[in-house]
């Protein structure tokens, strides 16, 4: 039998597998899709809005009331309304009905008029590190703008000129410029990395899964038959289906996000595309080393979801890698979808030029080709002994 043969006779046998199968077409297309829905109505809103906050006025003068309105119109923001005492603050931030207390104490105004400094406290839960820095955040914006007013109308108020009075009050201005996703939407800066993360548990674990299950049945030495009896031919034709259905589901996901969800492509779409394939057959080529090593499906679905399921967390989006220890930096290397994601934001995103993507496409498919060549020598060991066949 030659070589076009034995994988055209595998790819044959595996689609009536497919076909007989619900488990795969449930884990290549629907959970995949569904997954994406989902993910796309958490974030749907884009930014956060209207989180509620107490606040304890105890000054009850203009300028608290002034605060009061000014801290209100902030976007990020809703004071639940009702002057809250401290302790009933308190409670409600403890039941996390808000999450925050900021409280005007008594003599404010007074102490403003005076030229003293008053200092209003901000009480938040850091454990929630998203509401506590925009809560922070716009706090902090409205009592800059507001100590600056103060500050001119008090300067004007002795005679000096208003352009006078404004450089006194801001000597030194930041003038800042966001290089990227300026409106802070979580679609362009989650929802961008979450999408592949999904993708890359189904496509290791459907992989494991084909290989694995050819195992657990007893049924290798008919594959085997089937692809000539060489190990390369029986893998190859099993995963060219999956890889297929994966990599349309893949440019399926880069649409969803460019063109549905608009975020914006600055970069090589032809970039993404490659790297998407690249990713494909990356992550498939770690489901080959994961069966290879533990030549037993339980094991190897084990090992697939320890590797693949806090991925996320080392890939150097939510927290730096480089200030990760190097056991995290180490392990975010070994995860295909680091590289991919570097690839993805850099070229849509941030806009990179190609040269800047080729050494994670590289990575990738160092992946893709290395892994294998690794693994099918022991692969092929595993196929033909029948002591792995038939392992829970």
């Amino acid at each position: 039998m030659n070589r076009r043969r034995g994988v055209a006779a595998v790819l044959a046998r595996e689609w009536q597998r497919l076909l007989a199968d619900r488990f795969y077409w449930l884990f290549m297309i629907l959970l995949p899709l569904l997954s994406f829905a989902v993910l796309w109505a958490i974030f749907q809103q884009q930014v956060p809005r209207e989180l509620p906050i107490v606040v304890c006025d105890e000054d009850h003068s203009s300028l608290s009331r002034q605060m009061r309105r000014m801290i209100d119109a902030s976007p990020s923001v809703r004071i639940i309304p009702g002057n809250a005492d401290f302790a009933e603050g308190q409670r409600l931030v403890m039941e996390r009905r808000a999450y925050a207390l900021i409280r005007i104490p008594s003599g404010t105004q007074r102490d403003v008029e005076r030229g003293m400094t008053a200092r209003i406290d901000c009480s938040y839960n850091a454990q929630f590190i998203l509401p506590g820095s925009l809560i922070t955040r716009d706090l902090s914006q409205v009592l800059a703008s507001l100590a600056t007013g103060i500050d001119v109308r008090r300067r004007q108020g002795q005679g000096e000129p208003a352009a006078a009075s404004l450089a006194h009050a801001e000597p030194i201005r930041i003038d800042r410029h966001i290089l990227f996703n300026p409106h802070l939407n979580y679609i362009t800066f989650l929802l961008t990395t979450l999408l592949p993360t999904m993708l890359q548990i189904f496509i290791l674990l459907t992989t494991v899964q084909a290989l694995g299950s050819e195992l657990k049945e007893r049924t290798v030495e008919a594959w085997l038959e089937t692809a000539g009896l060489s190990p390369w031919r029986a893998v190859l034709g099993k995963l060219i289906p999956q890889m297929v259905v994966y990599l349309l589901v893949g440019l399926f996901m880069v649409l969803f996000l460019f063109r549905c969800l608009d975020v914006p492509v600055r970069g090589s779409i032809g970039m993404i595309v490659a790297g998407t394939f690249l990713f494909v057959l990356a992550v498939q080529a770690v489901g080959i080393f994961l069966v290879a090593a533990f030549a037993n499906l339980r094991m190897a679905t084990s090992a697939a979801s320890f590797y693949s399921g806090p991925a996320f967390a080392f890939t150097g989006v939510t927290f730096p890698s480089m200030a990760m220890p190097l056991l995290g930096r180490l392990w975010g290397e070994i995860l295909p979808l680091t590289h991919y994601l570097r690839l993805l934001v850099g070229q849509a995103i941030r806009g990179a030029s190609v040269q800047v993507s080729i050494p994670d496409c590289l990575a990738l498919l160092l992946f893709a080709a290395v892994l294998p060549l690794v693994s099918m020598r022991r692969m092929g060991r595993v196929m033909r002994d029948s002591r792995f066949w038939g392992r829970s």
